[in-house]
């Protein structure tokens, strides 16, 4: 049974309807990505029909669930006798290590979520024992197959065609990005955190903190690359303190903001990366948080203020300092941009100063430009989900609104999966959004909806009544943590990983660093070999000599 809603429905909407979209847009997109698409290496089915009488995988649709992502493919459909999912001639089957770790923080954090149903709806509870079988599953063929022989995480790539019965890995080149170890660091740790009393709990907490001693050991290596590249690994260790609360975390978020705002001033990165600039002022918010100096919530508000200078209120855009006629966003663009208002607001506890830019926003940007091209269905009036608290009683059920806009064209209706595309384009003659093409690209994807989910989903389960296990641990004003949420059966499952049938091998290019990690996770195993520097992100990589394990 469906509910169509009101006649008459207001143009605002209310910081919490625009947070409950968003939360519900990203985990059903991650659902249909990381469990339907067939874009990457898929695991097998048979391991998931033994892992609890509860599970049954035909009720989840198109059941294909991914131990890997690949990089890009078509968002269309692709319905056929053989096939279920993407478009396998479209992917581009090169394995981003940043990616992968943002997609298994995405199914970590939604996790309790989905726990929430327990005895409840066993179809809703189940995606829990899914998420905590497949995050594990991930972890491990991670690091078996994603790093070099040394033991860091690189980028690699697939020469065979079928993505079930065998895979080939092979490195670009022996260059490695710092934020690639330190998003696969935090996802280790997250996964120890959620489930301590698990068998490989404390091997993965060993893991991440032997990570985080290599930035430790060398923080000057990190100073040598793009502004872009110590962003992102800034951020992820933001998480990783935001997480474990560890003060030699805290120590490095300073150095290295410290050194990110003396590097931001040198450029004018308005023009030249203005993503990025957004992300630095979601790093600095998040960095005064943390450490509490008070420079880095100054260079917030400096930066936030020039880039509210960038928002046309009559055009509700925001202007890209190009010169240019037609203006082209990336998705990044638009989620960072709209993102640090939302978080530089809540933070210093004026939302309210910027509540109708962010509305307007929203509306144009995510419903009126193309930037979504179909957007998940809203629970039906026969769904739990869709009441507060989960009762099914008729005065606890929660508006359409909480979950999307009406008239949006659903991935069913459009046969296009609920993404973000690449890039649209305004015409500021026509006031109008051209997509540019509807693509499919992992990084920028998995990127935003870990964002979005780690920011919305408190909100979204505290408007809807719902119960989380702990919340003592972490950030409350961002993300829960909590404890083992069920009894199911931790022992060691049999992973369905594929052999490899590829050599080991590396091309020995330019001069490089010394890098230390004693890497004690599956240290033994013989890694393929590939280089891949993805072009949808502007990062410095480094190149390793020598790494000791």
């Amino acid at each position: 049974m469906r509910y169509i809603g009101p006649f008459f429905r207001m143009n605002s909407l209310s910081q919490k309807e625009i947070n409950g979209q968003l939360f519900h847009l990203s985990k059903e997109a991650v659902r249909t990505l990381v469990l339907e698409s067939k874009c990457g290496l898929v695991s097998s089915i048979k391991s998931y029909k033994k892992l609890s009488p509860s599970i049954d995988v035909t009720t989840i649709g198109n059941f294909s669930p991914l131990l890997c992502m690949y990089k890009k493919s078509s968002p269309n459909y692709i319905h056929n006798k053989n096939s279920n999912g993407f478009d396998e001639d479209t992917f581009r089957k090169e394995i981003c290590p940043t990616t992968n770790a943002m997609m298994t923080l995405c199914i970590l954090e939604l996790i309790d979520y989905y726990d929430s149903f327990k005895d409840i709806d066993s179809n809703f509870y189940c995606l829990s024992e899914v998420y905590r079988k497949l995050s594990r599953d991930q972890l491990k063929f991670y690091s078996v197959n994603l790093r070099n022989p040394e033991g860091v995480f690189i980028d690699k790539k697939n020469l065979l065609e079928n993505n079930y019965k065998g895979f080939n890995l092979v490195d670009k080149s022996k260059k490695f990005k710092f934020s690639d170890q330190a998003f696969m660091m935090v996802s280790y740790y997250l996964y120890s955190k959620k489930f301590p009393d698990e068998d490989i709990a404390e091997e993965y907490n060993k893991f991440s903190l032997e990570i985080l001693e290599m930035f430790l050991n060398f923080k000057e290596k990190i100073y040598e690359c793009s502004f872009e590249e110590i962003c992102k690994t800034l951020l992820a260790i933001n998480l990783f303190y935001k997480y474990s609360k560890d003060s030699k975390t805290q120590t490095l978020i300073i150095d290295l903001t410290d050194f990110l705002i003396n590097k931001f001033d040198e450029k004018d990165y308005y023009v030249d990366s203005l993503d990025f600039t957004s992300l630095f002022v979601i790093n600095l918010v998040l960095s005064y948080k943390h450490t509490k100096m008070i420079s880095f919530n100054e260079k917030s508000k400096e930066i936030i203020n020039k880039l509210t200078t960038l928002y046309d209120e009559d055009t509700e855009i925001f202007i890209k300092l190009s010169g240019k006629k037609d203006i082209k966003y990336s998705c990044l663009d638009v989620n960072f941009y709209f993102l640090s208002f939302i978080i530089f607001a809540n933070e210093n506890n004026c939302y309210n100063d910027y509540k109708n830019m962010i509305s307007s926003l929203y509306r144009k940007y995510y419903i009126g430009s193309g930037l979504v091209p179909s957007w998940p269905d809203a629970p039906t009036l026969d769904d739990c989900e869709r009441y507060r608290g989960l009762t099914l009683n008729s005065t606890d059920m929660l508006d359409e609104s909480y979950f999307r806009m009406p008239n949006f064209s659903s991935p069913i209706s459009s046969g296009v999966a609920p993404i973000f595309n690449k890039t649209i384009t305004y015409s500021k003659k026509k006031n109008s959004f051209d997509i540019n093409s509807s693509s499919f690209d992992s990084y920028r994807n998995m990127f935003s909806f870990y964002l979005f989910i780690l920011l919305f989903k408190d909100d979204f389960i505290s408007e809807t009544s719902l119960s989380i296990l702990d919340n003592s641990s972490l950030d409350s004003n961002l993300q829960p943590t909590f404890t083992n949420p069920s009894n199911i059966d931790t022992s060691e499952p049999e992973l369905p990983y594929i052999p490899s049938d590829c050599e080991t091998g590396c091309e020995d290019t330019v001069e490089p660093p010394t890098l230390v990690i004693n890497a004690s996770v599956y240290d033994t195993v013989n890694l393929p070999s590939t280089d891949t520097t993805d072009t949808t992100d502007t990062t410095d990589t480094t190149e390793i000599t020598e790494i000791k394990i």
